[in-house]
């Protein structure tokens, strides 16, 4: 099941559209929780507005400053970006592959995971930082989301950013009490 999560966790932040793979209560409650997770753990080195985070809700680049490092964060917590800067469709779609049983399914997933493989051929400023090219898998991503399409309940999961507590008058995240 945490290759499951890990797998979609990366993908909601990803911005997948919405309308095909169905998911349970118990997998959608799994993937809230560990996004929850890496969300708090990224937006500790890498502050990120409640403006970027409404444009990752709304599959919109965000443009904040620490945006591009927020999501590499995310992209390697998840497993789908490697500790020098590179996407890994393998791992993404291995953790597929443990929970997706319908071929038509799998199909769309290597689709999209493939669509955006080129990214990895891209230079980038930052070598193995990963930040640069994490906004031009999210970017692709957003491009070619109509290669994987899910159920309306991943949009409302992305509306459910309950790791974003709290905000300071600079529009900030802090951790305040629950």
């Amino acid at each position: 099941m945490s290759r499951f999560v890990t797998f979609w966790a990366a993908c909601l932040m990803c911005a997948l559209p919405a309308s095909v793979l169905s998911l349970t209560d118990e997998q959608k409650a799994a993937i809230h929780e560990h996004f929850e997770v890496i969300g708090m753990k990224c937006i500790k080195d890498n502050t990120i507005s409640e403006e970027d985070i409404n444009n990752l809700r709304a599959r919109k680049m965000p443009s904040g400053e620490n945006a591009p490092c927020f999501m590499a964060c995310v992209l390697r917590e998840a497993g789908v970006m490697d500790d020098k800067g590179k996407l890994q469709k393998e791992s993404a779609m291995e953790a597929a592959k443990k929970v997706f049983k319908e071929e038509e399914e799998l199909k769309n997933i290597e689709d999209y995971l493939h669509s955006c493989s080129h990214v990895n051929d891209a230079a980038v400023s930052d070598g193995e930082k990963g930040c640069e090219r994490a906004m031009l898998a999210l970017t692709c991503m957003i491009e070619n989301s109509s290669k994987i399409t899910i159920t309306n309940e991943m949009e409302e999961l992305g509306s459910k950013w309950s790791w974003v507590q709290n905000w300071d008058e600079d529009q900030h995240w802090y951790r305040g009490k629950d």
